[in-house]
């Protein structure tokens, strides 16, 4: 008598398991992981560049919301996002970069620096989303300013599963930057004052 008891028992736990399974698989992933695959921009560069760390000034920490107004978060570190690109980007143009997190005397080389003003990222369509990028960049060399610049890149674009997700709509927005800023910067490098 046990052993039936324990089969209707089980015959019960079994759907409810596989809802729960099924409802927990398809909850949506809030905490997007900002990735930025180098794929060069078309500059040369030949000088030494130091990139401090990017300020992060971003009004707020979230990216923006998908459609039913679910928030979306990132875990990365926005600042280094941006920065590492640059410094990705400065290298396969032929520059020496080095990155720096705390305070630098670059030498004689250039010292590139700035702020992250905004990241967003919002869900407007079924499938289409918006990705947005704007950074203010700094540019010195022997502690005089030689560029201030502010760079902005927006993306409108398709979000399919196994066609692109949303982390691959904010490279391609962050790539916007790059293929501005890098041949600025590069050239300004490749010549010193």
């Amino acid at each position: 008598m046990e052993f039936n008891t324990m089969k209707k028992y089980m015959k019960g736990i079994l759907p409810l398991c596989l809802i729960l399974l099924f409802a927990v698989g398809c909850a949506k992933n809030t905490g997007i992981t900002l990735t930025y695959p180098n794929v060069g921009v078309g500059a040369s560069c030949s000088g030494d560049i130091v990139i401090l760390q990017f300020a992060d000034n971003r009004p707020t920490m979230a990216l923006g919301k998908y459609s039913d107004g679910t928030r979306i978060t990132t875990g990365t570190n926005v600042a280094d996002w941006v920065g590492w690109a640059l410094f990705d980007e400065l290298e396969k143009a032929g520059c020496k970069p080095r990155y720096r997190t705390s305070s630098v005397s670059p030498g004689d080389a250039m010292l590139v620096t700035g702020e992250v003003l905004s990241v967003e990222l919002n869900q407007t369509g079924t499938t289409t989303y918006t990705g947005k990028v704007t950074v203010k960049i700094v540019i010195t060399r022997a502690g005089q300013r030689i560029h201030v610049q502010k760079y902005a890149s927006q993306v409108d674009d398709v979000v399919v599963l196994g066609y692109a997700n949303e982390a691959d709509l904010m490279a391609e927005t962050l790539r916007g930057i790059m293929t501005e800023a890098v041949p600025v910067i590069a050239a300004l490098g490749s010549n010193p004052m």
